[in-house]
Parts: structure tokens; C-alpha cells; sequence
């Protein structure tokens, strides 16, 4: 099976307290079960101000899923698309920044 994508989407974002524009880049791919990709899944969702992560959900490898905010790092447990999808829009709210 090849990968397929499932959702891309690439858009601006405002925080409309500060008056700024941020990028969202989400992509989610339907790839074989594996190892490292037990849940048939790639994802990264990021959005960036100013050329820096606000905030970040990926799976790559050797990683697997995980959080940036900031500068930091966390580990993330992958429940689902739409779940995916929600706390990234819920961490951008919490940044500021409106889908």
C-alpha cells in the first residue's frame, strides 16, 4: 500500500490580541502499519510565527508522536484524526492565534 494523504491544508492564522499572522501546515497521511507507525499514520501539524515553532504535533521516527511547544518537547498519544486535529487547533487557540 502506498501512503495517501488523508488531510492537507496550509493557511494563516491570526492572534487578532496582537495583531499578527502565524502559518498552520497540517498534514496526515495514510501509510502501512509498522513499527514505527503503529496506528498507519503520519502527521505533522505546525504553526509558526515568525519563522519559529508556537506549536507542533509529529510522529516521526525514532520519536514517534510527540509535541513542541516552544521550544520544548513531549510525548503525545495519538487517539484519531479529529482528535489530532482538535488539540492542535486547541493549542493554537491557547497561543492565541484563531483557526
Amino acid at each position: 500500500m502506498k501512503a495517501g494523504v488523508v488531510f492537507r491544508e496550509k493557511r494563516a492564522v491570526l492572534n487578532s490580541r496582537m495583531g499578527r499572522l502565524a502559518i498552520a501546515e497540517i498534514r496526515i497521511w495514510k501509510i502501512p502499519r509498522s513499527y514505527h507507525y503503529p496506528e498507519g499514520r503520519r502527521f505533522s501539524l505546525f504553526l509558526v510565527y515568525d519563522g519559529k515553532i508556537l506549536v507542533g504535533i509529529d510522529n516521526h521516527k525514532p520519536k514517534g508522536p510527540h509535541l513542541h511547544l516552544g521550544e520544548q518537547e513531549v510525548s503525545y498519544v495519538y487517539r484519531g484524526d479529529q482528535n489530532l486535529l482538535d488539540d492542535f487547533w486547541n493549542l493554537a487557540r491557547k497561543a492565541g492565534f484563531e483557526p
